[in-house]
């Protein structure tokens, strides 16, 4: 009898924890490697990576486009997630939970001078395309909602969207935030909000779950995981003709696809295995490929 609670404390634990981070989950893998994000100049992904089963947290890594050369750069006990590069490429910002709270810190991409820049509940960094602010969304108050940190000053603020449970929200070039509401629910759709008339527009209708939004580096196109076929998929969708595709098919989940800065390749983290690795496709859907090890 005694073994049977101890399956279920373990698989209730792998539901709870897990939905949280991945949103798509669907078992527990042997090796996690995952949330895949492109440098600025396109040279390196940084990752996060469990490298074993038995290991309870993940670490912050940094290796070639191609996969080579990985560098551990934390090793601090931290469950991380939402990494996000700096528009210079020399700093990255991530979020690290311990004991059920997460912060937000900062790190240079060679493992150095790393820093916490929030004390309370942060998740989802995003760098401004100057470099000296960052948005993210907090659960502080009790629904998700998004704030803008400023780096130079070290004060925060609010930003109001008008939309109720805001969360994973991307800073664009041109001064816009795209973002998902609400959370946790059936539909989750992404939005577009203006920084300075506060303009907002819903961008997709499919009335499913989404997440993981990226652009493509000249903001035409909008790559997402969703959940339309029972798992998780990646779809590309243009954003002046609102034409979508499905970009990944496969059994297992595709989700948290990031561009590379020529816009020629996405990088994204997979379940097909073996465990959750990370892979690269072309925006039509050719040349995929597993790149790590």
């Amino acid at each position: 009898m005694y073994k049977y609670y101890v399956i279920f404390i373990w698989l209730f634990s792998i539901t709870v924890l897990g939905f949280r981070e991945v949103h798509a989950q669907k078992k527990a893998p042997e090796v996690f490697n995952g949330r895949p994000a492109w440098s600025p100049d396109g040279k390196k992904i940084a990752f996060v990576s469990r490298g074993r089963s038995d290991v309870k947290v993940n670490e912050l890594y940094v290796m070639n486009a191609d996969g080579t050369n990985a560098k551990q750069l934390t090793s601090d006990g931290f469950y991380k997630k939402g990494i996000s590069w700096s528009p210079n490429g020399k700093w990255l910002a991530y979020a690290g939970g311990k004991d059920n709270q997460w912060y937000l810190f900062r790190i240079r991409s060679n493992g150095t001078n790393k820093t916490q820049i929030i004390t309370l509940d942060g998740h989802e960094p995003s760098w401004s395309p100057d470099g000296k602010k960052i948005v993210y969304n907090s659960s502080r108050n009790g629904d998700a909602e998004l704030f803008i940190y400023n780096l130079e000053t070290g004060k925060e603020s609010k930003f109001e969207t008008g939309r109720p449970n805001s969360w994973e929200p991307t800073w664009t070039k041109d001064n816009r935030i795209f973002f998902i509401s609400p959370l946790f629910t059936d539909t989750q759709e992404f939005y577009r909000i203006n920084l300075e008339n506060r303009n907002l527009k819903q961008i997709t209708r499919n009335e499913v779950k989404e997440f993981g939004g990226t652009l493509s580096p000249d903001q035409s196109k909008l790559a997402y995981a969703a959940q339309k076929n029972g798992n998780w998929d990646i779809y590309v969708l243009d954003l002046e003709t609102t034409k979508e595709y499905r970009l990944t098919f496969h059994e297992d989940n595709d989700i948290y696809p990031d561009w590379s800065p020529d816009g020629k390749k996405l990088v994204f983290q997979s379940d097909r295995g073996p465990g959750r690795s990370i892979f690269i496709i072309n925006p039509d859907g050719t040349d995929l490929r597993k790149i790590d090890n």
